[in-house]
């Protein structure tokens, strides 16, 4: 296959700090791809594109009231940046008559946040005078379903990416209608207190005027991920690629990125075959728990992301999968790792959707290229949309969700990108090897009911005693019910917070850490405090509040540990 017409896999994908920064190595390269349509290419020409709505929530008329509707489209961001869209063939138009492909977009229920008010000072005013507005944090959720006239889906997806609106402070344009003509009268929302922001805002007018915004924010939204699954997209892509960095001897590693990177820029992409077993068996090689081991957490997770670039580059939609899996074994869901592995995985899907709709990633030497509408422009620029219907006055959110539901189980469950949504089984050595942090002088671990439910009035997870320089450990509101006598392993400990674990003791070779110096224990079941502490000889700080530990036991303690260690008692 010619790289130059090779489906896209990552727009850029650049290394990850906090990742792989600082104790690994990484290279790029750009190569010039094509992305093909996750739908027949042949049957977008004639594009129908009818956005549904309650007609009391937002209509035509909402459309053209007010002018600024290209501003707030273009305000939800450009298209890929340096990829030209285009369509094979024939010129695809947007119609109403006669389409070849239907896209229907239906806005969801709104809920909007509490408004969060911002002022300025009036220039030219009296002194004192402010200038008041609102952001208004909003949930608009959209489904867009893609199929033939026939109604055939062929692809669909559910936009509700987070909204914050405007509302106050700006310049407004509002269009008046009269006999076949329009004009514009130019004004400003100015408002002079909170109060009067809040007042406007839920007015008819003022919710009319929001409601258009939060609409069109949205469908911008909605419009940047329809353009990449209707139409081909051409352009220089950037690839990174990692490899060890360190005391360790990473030559092997070095070697295979060059491979790989030669092979992505030859389009040779069976020179990927040695680059891939290398990367597998070092992956196989990872120690969860030492920082300073050949390959930990942040190499491991480089060699799955190479693992998944290569073989979604070969067409090997199963094993990039369960790369991409493996790597999601390795991150906590919701941050900045889970969010780039969600981006590989969407890149994963439309690959394989576009093979499955259109074959081979094959364009003819002579094909022309045809330069594709841009929705933004259609949307925001004709003149009051009197060329093409667009808003159907009608509530399918709902409707539109079963029919995704149906493709969904039978086009999308069980396909490779479902299988790359879930983490493979991890140990849970390798668990908690993915939780530690660098503090000063070690490692830091971290469990919560909130990250670990699964873990919450289970028994102390003894894998946490094998992790080398442990120098903190947090365990606040696990239940664990008991601490292990053998816990002086950790014996680098400084830090020990053991808050809400409905313990009734606590073992006497916590005297055994001698560099121990804090100890939460508040909250917990006790009536004693082990008198070994005293062999601690750093020790600054006990917390026992919360605990019925009687009073004379307390000043015995305090006695005990001597002036320079602060007791924190009820």
């Amino acid at each position: 296959m010619n790289m130059k017409y090779a489906v896209l896999v990552m727009l850029c994908l650049v290394p990850l700090k906090g990742i792989l920064a600082q104790k690994w190595s990484s290279k790029k390269t750009k190569i010039e791809v094509v992305e093909f349509p996750t739908v027949p290419a042949d049957a977008v020409s004639r594009i129908a594109f009818n956005l549904y709505a309650d007609p009391d929530y937002f209509s035509l008329d909402d459309l053209r009231r007010y002018g600024g509707n290209m501003d707030l489209l273009k305000s939800g961001g450009e298209r890929l940046s340096g990829m030209k869209y285009f369509t094979i063939g024939a010129e695809a138009e947007v119609v109403d008559v006669g389409p070849s492909i239907m896209v229907d977009v239906a806005i969801g229920p709104e809920k909007q946040g509490i408004p969060i008010f911002a002022s300025e000072p009036v220039k030219s005013s009296e002194e004192g005078a402010k200038t008041y507005w609102a952001r208004v944090p909003c949930a608009l959720p959209m489904r867009v379903r893609i199929g033939s006239p026939e109604g055939e889906v062929w692809d669909a997806f559910e936009v509700n990416v987070p909204l914050s609106v405007r509302y106050g402070n700006e310049k407004i344009s509002t269009i008046t209608s009269s006999k076949g003509s329009f004009s514009y009268s130019k004004g400003s929302l100015k408002f002079d207190s909170e109060a009067a922001v809040m007042e406007r805002l839920e007015s008819e007018e003022g919710s009319r005027f929001f409601r258009r915004k939060a609409v069109l924010l949205q469908l911008s939204n909605v419009i940047n991920e329809l353009e990449t699954r209707l139409f081909y997209l051409k352009g220089k892509v950037e690839l990174t690629l990692y490899s060890g960095r360190g005391k360790h001897d990473y030559a092997e590693l070095d070697a295979a990125r060059d491979v790989a990177i030669g092979s992505f820029e030859s389009g040779y992409l069976e020179g990927l075959s040695s680059p891939i077993e290398t990367w597998q068996n070092w992956a196989e090689k990872v120690d969860f728990t030492d920082k300073k081991a050949k390959v930990t957490r942040g190499l491991a997770l480089g060699l799955y992301l190479n693992l998944a670039q290569a073989h979604l580059y070969r067409n090997g939609f199963s094993e990039c999968a369960q790369a991409i899996s493996d790597a999601r074994g390795l991150v906590l869901p919701g941050g900045e790792e889970a969010q780039f592995l969600d981006d590989l995985q969407n890149r994963l899907m439309k690959r394989r959707r576009a093979l499955d709709a259109n074959g081979d990633f094959d364009i003819p030497v002579d094909a022309e290229e045809e330069k594709a509408p841009d929705f933004k422009n259609i949307i925001g620029k004709r003149s009051e949309n009197k060329d093409v219907r667009l808003i159907q006055p009608e509530n399918r959110y709902t409707a539109i969700g079963k029919d995704m539901a149906k493709w969904e189980a039978e086009a999308v469950e069980g396909s490779p990108e479902d299988a790359a949504s879930s983490a493979s089984e991890v140990s849970l050595a390798q668990r908690l090897g993915g939780r530690l942090q660098q503090t000063m002088g070690g490692m830091m671990l971290r469990l919560s009911p909130l990250s670990d439910p699964d873990l919450v009035g289970d028994d102390f997870p003894l894998e946490i005693l094998d992790i080398p320089n442990l120098v903190y450990l947090d365990i606040s509101g696990m239940r664990f019910g008991a601490l292990p006598e053998d816990i002086d392993r950790l014996a680098v400990l400084q830090t020990l917070v053991v808050t809400r674990n409905d313990l009734t003791a606590l073992p006497e070779s916590l005297g055994n850490i001698s560099g121990l110096k804090k100890l939460f224990a508040n909250n917990n079941e006790l009536s004693q405090v082990p008198s070994t502490l005293t062999r601690c000889t750093q020790f600054k700080m006990l917390d026992i509040k919360g605990n019925p530990i009687g009073q004379d036991v307390v000043v015995q303690l305090e006695q005990m540990l001597g002036e320079e260690v602060k007791v924190k008692r009820d």
